[in-house]
């Protein structure tokens, strides 16, 4: 078999793979969006082909860092968001907001700012991310500060509910220094909620269900060592004993599934039960969770520095880029 060949075979074997294993338990057929990011450039994935995403800022020099990336992708309609960050030619990060691909600037560029989660409620587009040293939130473009220059603060995650907006990230209390602490955090409507045995960590992820608030994030145990957290209605549930943090989390019925770490190993916990996603040899972790029609989609790196995004589908991986550099998938939606 000749390299054009090889490479026809290899196309279609994951077109099949994904056309296959994107059928529900009824037979029903769903798209499944991938965020992340390939090298140094954005990128979205639907149904595993990869999608442009423009506005990328090229330089001459080699570049260190990602010069484009995506953090959140967000399905209303016929309408895709994807939320992330460029780098500007001052080397400065820029928050952003792609729709179907156009993009749109959040910041002006002053400050080092970054687009992290976007939620789609009504005619409302909702942003949550970091500008300068404030915890920011875009609402239809419209930035407001939900802190102000007592912490440094960023958030993470962005849920809205009954029109109760949401937020989940971390500050950090700049006037300890240098005793620096850090304090996962969540707010609602721009109010800071409590979160009990916060301290030392961070909220990565909010989701709302039958009134119930759930936030997952990282914390520490009683030796100090960072462990992943489960946040409910403010009450903490470390999800291990060791090594580790969770991600994201995602309600559905009466299960709750929570995406992250465990000791170097990608996992999936399920109403608190652990289910590996990798064994362990190389460091892996997961990302994001969704749940549609009663399957589990979960997307991350199963081997880091490889350059391989995978997408596990019950438990089930396929790899989704082969990148020449190292990537990341950092959000999943399901249509």
């Amino acid at each position: 078999m000749n390299k054009f060949n090889f490479f026809v075979f290899g196309l279609l074997f994951v077109v099949a793979s994904f056309s296959s294993c994107n059928k529900d338990n009824d037979g029903n057929v769903s798209s499944v969006f991938v965020a992340g990011q390939d090298g140094n450039s954005a990128a979205l994935w639907k149904n595993g082909i990869a999608q442009s995403l423009t506005g990328t800022l090229v330089k001459n020099e080699p570049a260190i860092l990602p010069k484009t990336w995506a953090n959140s992708v967000y399905v209303s309609g016929n309408d895709v968001y994807v939320a992330g960050g460029i780098r500007n030619e001052q080397d400065v990060n820029v928050a952003v907001l792609w729709k179907n691909g156009e993009i749109q600037h959040l910041s002006d560029g002053t400050d080092d700012s970054n687009a992290f989660s976007v939620f789609v409620s009504g005619n409302d587009v909702y942003v949550a991310g970091s500008e300068g040293i404030f915890v920011t939130l875009w609402k239809n473009g419209k930035a407001k500060n939900i802190t102000d220059e007592t912490y440094s603060g960023y958030a993470y995650s962005v849920y809205v509910s009954n029109g109760d907006v949401y937020m989940a990230g971390g500050v950090i209390v700049l006037a300890e220094v240098p005793d620096i602490k850090s304090f996962a955090k969540l707010w609602k409507n721009g109010e800071s909620q409590n979160l009990i045995n916060n301290e030392h960590g961070f909220a990565k992820s909010v989701f709302v269900s039958g009134g119930n608030v759930y936030v997952a994030g990282q914390g520490r145990n009683m030796n100090g060592e960072p462990v992943p957290v489960l946040w409910k209605n403010g009450e903490s549930q470390n999800l291990n004993a060791g090594f580790g943090g969770a991600s994201s989390v995602f309600v559905s019925g009466n299960d709750v599934y929570v995406a992250g770490i465990d000791n170097g190993r990608a996992t999936l916990w399920t109403n608190g039960v652990a289910q590996y996603l990798t064994d362990g040899t190389n460091t892996g972790w997961a990302n994001s969770v969704y749940v549609k029609n009663r399957n589990v989609y979960v997307v991350g790196v199963a081997e880091a520095g490889s350059g391989v995004i995978t997408l596990w589908t019950n438990g089930v991986a396929q790899n989704l880029a082969f990148g020449k550099n190292e990537a990341d998938a950092h959000s999943v939606f399901v249509k």
